[in-house]
């Protein structure tokens, strides 16, 4: 199981990361996909891989043509609000942050990353989508990596839980700046379809 939903995450973080400005609607489905694969695993885990995963890409494909149809008309401020869970669940994981303290991190940096994609539309694009792209794609690979039984420096997390070790965190959350800032530049050299 953690292996099909690391593969889902790399796959798709890395077109977000790199094409997110160019592909900007598509992009946007894509991660209506990933919101309700994943919220459907996390709440189904418990009755079986077969059920989780299927689902999960159902709850996904639904959120997919939501996503793609109509919140791309608000995607300034549903990106930003993405880019502010993604650096979230960042800050979560690098500092051991459990329960209420975690949901109000995430609730604020949400609002923050909203307010933001609203005011600043055409940036918030490559910021949030190379950004929550290198997140997705880093904890994709994370995931992938446990799944196959490699041990990496990073926080996999489809773990479900918080590490106890926040050195593999604060490696994750590093590569996750560095890849972002290569995701932005490059989006930032390529222009978007028309």
């Amino acid at each position: 199981m953690a292996l099909v939903t690391g593969l889902i995450l790399l796959v798709i973080g890395l077109i977000a990361c790199f094409f997110g400005w160019r592909f900007f609607r598509l992009v946007m489905g894509l991660q209506g996909f990933v919101v309700g694969y994943y919220l459907a695993h996390r709440l189904l885990a418990a009755q079986g891989d077969a059920i989780s995963i299927i689902v999960g890409v159902i709850v996904g494909i639904v959120l997919f043509v939501i996503f793609y149809q109509f919140l791309y008309n608000y995607a300034f401020v549903v990106l930003g609000a993405v880019l502010g869970l993604a650096l979230a669940g960042l800050v979560d994981t690098a500092f051991n942050l459990d329960g209420t303290v975690a949901l109000i991190v995430a609730v604020v940096l949400a609002i923050i990353g909203a307010i933001i994609g609203n005011v600043l539309s055409d940036l918030m694009i490559r910021i949030s989508t190379a950004f929550s792209g290198a997140a997705q794609a880093v904890g994709g690979l994370a995931a992938v990596a446990t799944a196959a039984g490699v041990s990496l420096p990073l926080a996999d997390p489809t773990a479900g839980s918080v590490n106890a070790d926040s050195t593999a965190g604060i490696v994750t959350l590093v590569i996750v700046i560095v890849l972002g800032i290569v995701g932005f530049l490059f989006q930032s050299q390529n222009k978007p379809v028309s």
